[in-house]
């Protein structure tokens, strides 16, 4: 599992398990465009479709994690650049946005 991304680990159980991506997808209740999505790294699944995938593909849901958690993340960009149009939008639903040297969060306010 080491320096395997979360895709291809997805990806080799499935075949190793010799399901189609359609096959996996209807054990887990999701599209097969779903499955596709996830073995390209396009995406991950969220909590409940990891613990179905995790018993789906005879994993823990801690193994994933840990593929997830040691995935490379240099090459992401967490730069985040929002125009003054999107502030406003944000403080108009409720939300409190916070500037900081290196980028802008947002966080929900307490109301």
């Amino acid at each position: 599992m080491r320096n395997m991304s979360l895709g291809k680990f997805i990806a080799n159980r499935r075949k190793y398990m010799r399901l189609t991506q359609e096959e996996l997808a209807d054990k887990i209740n999701v599209s097969k465009s779903a499955i596709a999505k996830w073995e390209t790294d396009a995406g991950i699944p969220d909590r409940d479709n990891l613990q179905r995938l995790a018993k789906a593909i005879g994993v823990s849901v801690d193994d994933l994690h840990r593929i997830i958690d040691t995935n490379n993340l240099e090459d992401v960009d967490f730069e985040v650049n929002i125009t003054p149009e999107v502030i406003a939008a944000l403080e108009s639903y409720g939300y409190k946005v916070i500037r900081t040297g290196s980028g802008t969060d947002t966080e929900e306010s307490e109301n």
